[in-house]
């Protein structure tokens, strides 16, 4: 299988914590190729139509009309499907509001992703919960309603879940190149601000330095310092619009080496400077969401 770029994961806009959008492929679209991603926001996908398989954790299984599938941060997955008419509904939610609703709600188990088959009276719910929220994230994105309406289309998805997830075939994997590098994205995640070297990296996954550097920038479609830079930004991205912490202490958290670097960096990844990005999240000014890519 060739190579694919590991996608950068999704930020939604300063201050928003729920998005909803309905995509859409007319007859006459391609055919969607296997693209192993993640990003920091939960994700469920409501299948409207099309067929095609949802990857994750190595195993695969199939897709069709009306299935449904969650996501939970910083998850690796992936969805593929052949040419033709598809359409889903796609919704995704911040990980603090994730982590919220889990925390009042622990019989969702919302740390692990699922698979749900609807009935026909849960796909009735499922599709009115969502065209509220489809109505209410385009005309105001900040409103109550939104989350309100995201908890229970969260809630009803849940309740669809299979015990059995039924897989193409019996036990079946799918090794990705993205494989030979989790202990090392592993390790930045539970340790972002380290100064971690390639070096270090390299041995983590049982590679030399040289053969992990090539093979990271081919996989991941960037160099590992590119990679490390902007993973570190998209944390102290979402720290500074969670409370009011020092923005010094939030740089160096991070790992950048002062405050004035950190802020240059900042800027040339968001376009804002860490203070004004802090004040557009936390007064709501910015509604679109940021989609990134390395």
């Amino acid at each position: 299988m060739p190579l694919r770029h590991l996608c950068e994961p999704v930020e939604l806009a300063p201050g928003m914590t729920v998005w909803a959008e309905r995509v859409n492929h007319g007859a006459e679209a391609p055919s969607l190729d296997r693209f192993p991603h993640y990003h920091s926001v939960a994700e469920l996908v409501i299948f409207e139509s099309g067929s095609g398989s949802f990857w994750l954790d190595g195993e695969e299984t199939n897709l069709h009309s009306g299935c449904v599938v969650y996501v939970p941060p910083m998850c690796h997955h992936d969805y593929m499907f052949g040419p033709g008419e598809k359409s889903w509904i796609l919704v995704q939610l911040d990980a603090d509001t994730v982590q919220a609703l889990a925390q009042a709600l622990p019989e969702l188990d919302l740390a692990r992703p699922f698979y749900g088959v609807p009935s026909e009276q849960q796909g009735k719910q499922l599709n009115a919960l969502c065209d509220l929220l489809l109505e209410a994230t385009q005309s105001n994105p900040q409103s109550a309603i939104v989350n309100r309406t995201a908890e229970l289309i969260i809630w009803a998805a849940h309740a669809t879940r299979v015990a059995a997830v039924p897989k193409q075939g019996q036990g079946q994997q799918v090794a990705l190149p993205v494989d030979r590098l989790r202990p090392a994205l592993d390790a930045l995640r539970a340790q972002p601000g380290k100064e971690w070297t390639l070096e270090q990296m390299a041995s983590l996954c049982h590679m030399s330095a040289n053969y992990f550097s090539r093979r990271f920038a081919e996989i991941m479609g960037m160099s590992l310092t590119v990679y490390v830079r902007i993973y570190r930004l998209q944390l102290a991205a979402r720290r500074l619009v969670q409370g009011r912490e020092p923005i010094g202490i939030i740089a160096q958290d991070a790992g950048f080496a002062s405050p004035a670097h950190f802020a240059f960096q900042f800027k040339q990844r968001f376009g804002l400077t860490p203070r004004a990005y802090r004040q557009a999240g936390q007064t709501r000014s910015l509604p679109q969401p940021i989609r990134t890519s390395a």
